[in-house]
């Protein structure tokens, strides 16, 4: 989640100013140390031997010549270091796609253990410590425009993230996930046009394929029980949660270019001080009971909650999210933003399959169709803005 926020703001910040943090600094000695062995291991392009028996000599024979293909040896060096960067890149990125998708499968299943906001609290608990950190290892600073820009984020992001808990304790995970991340995906580009912006061609064609996939997913069909079939409540509270997370995006993307994380750490500081009255809101009687009620499904309502199960789940959640973060950063800092961005939205993929293997969802061709379109909807979204 929130994807496109991070890759655009650390995007926007390195443009700002030298990356000279501690954060980057480890970055390059990662990346330094994994290129060194990456040449050590392939050997640079080595120059003829002169022929034996006075044959023709070679150029390095020559009087007052270089030695043999020497540019040759620095182009290959220069080749292999940026290959290792982008090997180092890729790595990092599709581990912080799987970090992603583990996450939102695990903070569902907390939701469906534990209900929905005292899940969203403790993934958000840990997922800001881990931010936080980031932060104090960054550079980002501290202005007026940054914490207002990231308390408006916070407001719409903590509604974006109960109604996504809730999306995905209804499920089918395997359904709302990947409609989640392409409305998310949309909001900023419909937002972009209303100022007056002009879209590119992959731009037009994405927002295409996200409607037709948002249709697809939504096809109920009742003849084979087997299959998975989406209640118009988890598309309710999906279509909210894209466009509440696709807002707040906007909102973060106010902020000055030099703020950094920090408007990050107001937004997610924000969605804490929220979820805290909701926390203490059961204790006030029926009413506010029933209030929080609706966020939870059904057969999530019908059961008694399991403190025990669905700590261990959401407490996952978060590290995993704030993880995917720290990998986020460590891949942004290749300077592949393009190859970083799409690859990271691949991260629904790691979400469906989980819900495949642990909860046994089954989806309609139709369905799987729209599921495919949403997530090359969103990877072209991500490429357009790069």
């Amino acid at each position: 989640m929130r994807l496109m926020a991070i890759i655009r703001t650390v995007a926007r910040s390195a443009e700002s100013k030298a990356a000279t943090t501690p954060v980057n600094r480890v970055m390059r000695v990662v990346m330094d140390h994994c290129c060194g062995a990456l040449i050590r291991g392939f050997p640079l392009t080595s120059a003829p031997h002169a022929p034996e028996g006075g044959g023709r000599r070679g150029r390095a024979e020559r009087p007052g010549d270089q030695p043999p293909f020497a540019g040759d040896e620095l182009f290959s060096n220069r080749h292999s270091i940026y290959s290792g960067y982008v090997i180092l890149a890729v790595a990092l990125a599709l581990l912080s796609a799987i970090a992603f998708g583990v996450s939102d499968f695990l903070g569902g299943l907390a939701a469906m253990r534990l209900r929905v906001v005292p899940a969203t609290a403790i993934i958000y608990l840990f997922s800001t410590f881990i931010l936080a950190i980031l932060v104090v290892l960054g550079d980002g600073e501290w202005s007026p425009a940054s914490v207002l820009a990231g308390s408006a984020a916070g407001l719409l992001a903590i509604i974006g993230f109960l109604t996504f808990y809730a999306a995905l304790a209804l499920g089918p995970m395997s359904l709302a996930s990947p409609l989640i991340a392409v409305l998310e995906s949309v909001v900023p580009i419909a937002v972009a046009v209303a100022r007056g912006e002009r879209l590119t061609p992959w731009s037009w064609v994405a927002v295409t394929l996200a409607v037709a996939s948002g249709i697809l997913i939504s096809v109920r069909r009742r003849s084979d029980p087997a299959r998975v079939r989406v209640r118009t409540r988890t598309v309710v509270l999906s279509v909210v949660a894209g466009v509440s997370l696709g807002l707040s995006i906007v909102s973060l993307d106010l902020a000055p270019d030099e703020s950094g994380l920090t408007s990050g750490l107001v937004e997610s500081a924000v969605g804490l001080i929220v979820l805290a009255p909701l926390l203490a809101l059961p204790a006030g009687g029926a009413r506010a009971r029933h209030a929080l009620s609706l966020l939870d499904g059904d057969a999530v309502r019908a059961r008694p909650p399991s403190p025990g199960a669905g700590r261990v789940p959401g407490i996952a959640a978060g590290v995993l999210l704030g993880g995917a973060n720290a990998l986020l950063l460590l891949a942004l800092g290749s300077g592949s933003l393009a190859v970083v961005s799409v690859l990271v939205n691949l991260y629904p993929l790691a979400t469906i399959a989980l819900s495949r293997v642990a909860l046994n969802e089954r989806m309609a061709p139709a369905q799987a169709l729209g599921v495919a379109l949403a997530l090359t909807a969103t990877v072209l979204l991500a490429f357009a803005q790069t």
